[in-house]
C-alpha cells in the first residue's frame, strides 16, 4: 500500500456513494450516514448531516454496487457550513485499509473512474407507489410497481403500464425506515415487445426535487449496517 503522502495526492473521481461512518477506531460509538462526492486511493470528499471537527478518527463504510468498503480514516478538513440541498462536506484522508478492501477501491476507480459524475446503481428491491403530478385526474389514478437500483440520482423502476418519457411523478418508497418520497422525471423506457398480462415494464427515474433529509434516509437504507 503506498504511504500516505503519496495516498493523499492520489487522483479522485466524481463518483457518489452512500456510506457509514463512525467516530474513533472502536466499534462503539454512533453511526453517521452520508455520502462521498468524489473517491481516490487516498481519501474522499464527503457529505454528512453533522459537521465533525478535524483529526477526529473515523471508521467509514462505502457501500458500493459489489459489497462495502471499510477503512480507517481521519477528518483533515471541514467546511462551516452546508451549502443549500446537501450536507456539510467533509475530506477524508484512508489512514488504514485491508488488502481486499484496497483492491475493491482500486477496481471501484477503474471501472467508474473515467465516467463524469458516476453515481453508482446500487440493487434495491422494494414496493414502490407512483402518482402523477398535478391535479388530481380520476382517470390516472395512483400505482405501484417496484425498484430494480437506486443512486443518488435516480433509480429503476418496474411498472404495470408503460409511462411516456418526460412524465413528471412522485414516487414514495416504502422502506423498512418508513415511506420515502421524491419527485421524478420518466428519462426511458423499456421498447421491448408488448409484455405479457401482469408484467411489470421496466423504466428509468431522474430525480427532480429530494430533499437533503430523504437524500440521507436513502444512504441508510442502501448501506449495510457498520
Amino acid at each position: 500500500m503506498p504511504d500516505f503522502p503519496q495516498r493523499r495526492q492520489s487522483a479522485r473521481y466524481l463518483i457518489q456513494l452512500p456510506l457509514l461512518h463512525r467516530v474513533g477506531q472502536s466499534g462503539s460509538g454512533k453511526v453517521g450516514v452520508g455520502w462521498s462526492r468524489n473517491i481516490g486511493m487516498g481519501g474522499a470528499c464527503v457529505e454528512l448531516a453533522e459537521k465533525l471537527e478535524e483529526k477526529i478518527p473515523l471508521l467509514v463504510r462505502l457501500q458500493t454496487d459489489q459489497g462495502p468498503i471499510d477503512a480507517q480514516a481521519r477528518v483533515i478538513w471541514t467546511e462551516h457550513t452546508a451549502p443549500v440541498g446537501g450536507g456539510i462536506r467533509h475530506g477524508v484522508a484512508f489512514i488504514d485499509i485491508g488488502p481486499d478492501q484496497e483492491q475493491a477501491l482500486q477496481a471501484l476507480l477503474l471501472s467508474k473512474g473515467e465516467v463524469r459524475q458516476a453515481g453508482v446503481r446500487l440493487p434495491l428491491e422494494i414496493a414502490v407507489t407512483c402518482r402523477y403530478k398535478g391535479p388530481a385526474d380520476p382517470n390516472r389514478p395512483a400505482f405501484r410497481g417496484q425498484t430494480g437500483n437506486l443512486s443518488r440520482g435516480g433509480l429503476s423502476l418496474r411498472l404495470p403500464l408503460r409511462l411516456t418519457p418526460d412524465t413528471v411523478i412522485e414516487v414514495t418508497l416504502h422502506t423498512s425506515h418508513g415511506p420515502l418520497k421524491a419527485e421524478g422525471v420518466v428519462v426511458w423506457v423499456d421498447s421491448g415487445e408488448r409484455p405479457s398480462p401482469g408484467e411489470l415494464i421496466p423504466h428509468g427515474l431522474r430525480f427532480t426535487a429530494i430533499g437533503w433529509s430523504t437524500t440521507l434516509s436513502l444512504g441508510l437504507v442502501l448501506a449495510e449496517p457498520l
